[in-house]
């Protein structure tokens, strides 16, 4: 497995989570996954998990203003055949195209059966 697909994996992250296609986003994460933050940890069972918690982040971003964000990947580590550890900064954009806020992100993530690469641990936080 070559690191282009983890690559072309966060760009359809990147583009569902510009147009609200929950669907699309979910298609990114394995289950089970996890989502960690400085409030705890989420543990995610099912699919219907990852669209609800994608729903309430996309409105959340479409209140503040926000319209559209891109993966820029700082670093990207295979670590073992099939896992990959990935920094990726995510800019959220205004309907103008100006940065507003940004966010960074770890994952972990794993190729699955059909050798597709997803998210399987997440942390984010604001930068």
């Amino acid at each position: 497995m070559k690191a282009d697909g983890v690559e072309r994996t966060l760009d359809k992250l990147g583009k569902a989570l510009s147009t609200g296609d929950v669907a699309a986003v979910a298609q990114c994460w394995a289950v089970p996954s996890l989502v960690l933050s400085d409030e705890g940890v989420i543990a995610v069972n099912e699919m219907s998990q990852i669209t609800a918690l994608f729903t309430q982040a996309v409105t959340w971003y479409e209140s503040q203003g926000l319209v559209s964000t891109r993966p820029e990947i700082e670093q990207l580590e295979q670590l073992s055949e099939k896992i990959f550890g990935v920094t990726v900064r995510w800019p959220a954009f205004d309907a103008s195209g100006a940065e507003v806020t940004s966010e960074r992100s770890q994952y972990l993530m794993i190729v699955g059966d059909d050798g597709e690469p997803r998210i399987r641990v997440a942390l984010t936080r604001t930068t």
